[in-house]
């Protein structure tokens, strides 16, 4: 799973990849990419980009939020994007959409806009399709959004909505603290 930021910012693409050389990022066909131990971080620049000052990225990457805050900052950071998108998109292999549907269902602090899989917790909307759930806050027209405090309030949607699975059979091991 990863998450995905949209933002906005004044530099070409080409002018971000002569700039992001110096970080050890990887030029591929259609992103900037930088990986070490199993994480990515990726900067993939809007397809069909217009003429105007400001161009559009996607920023993906996997691992810890602090993680991916360092590399946003150091990749882009210093252009002073206009982030108008925060997502995550969450599966589990046990639960396919009408489970997703039915666990939102039962819970009192989500606020159901469709029963079809459209639903709504603070400032982050949640979109049941193809057996996830797309967590996501968008930026009002004409505005830009902090992105560190929405990465925080859609991790910690993220930590309450995943399953939680453990080992019957292992609960008296550890409480011991023996190691199974």
């Amino acid at each position: 799973m990863m998450f995905k930021i949209t933002c906005f910012a004044s530099i070409s693409p080409e002018d971000l990849s002569a700039a992001l050389r110096g970080l050890r990022f990887t030029q591929k066909k259609d992103c900037f990419e930088w990986q070490l131990d199993g994480h990515f971080f990726r900067i993939e620049p809007f397809k069909n980009q217009s003429r105007e000052s400001l161009k559009g990225y996607r920023v993906f990457f996997n691992g810890a939020i602090d993680g991916g805050l360092y590399l946003f900052d150091s990749a882009l950071g210093w252009l002073s994007p206009s982030i108008a998108g925060v997502e995550y998109e969450l599966s589990h292999e046990s639960k396919n959409s009408n489970d997703w549907l039915n666990d939102l269902s039962k819970r009192s602090s989500f606020k159901c806009l469709d029963p079809r899989g459209l639903y709504m917790k603070g400032n982050t909307h949640l979109v049941v399709v193809n057996d996830k759930i797309n967590l996501q806050i968008r930026s009002p027209k004409g505005k830009s959004l902090k992105m560190i405090k929405c990465l925080k309030e859609v991790n910690a949607l993220r930590d309450e909505l995943k399953p939680v699975s453990f080992d019957l059979f292992s609960i008296g091991q550890e409480r011991e603290g023996v190691a199974v």
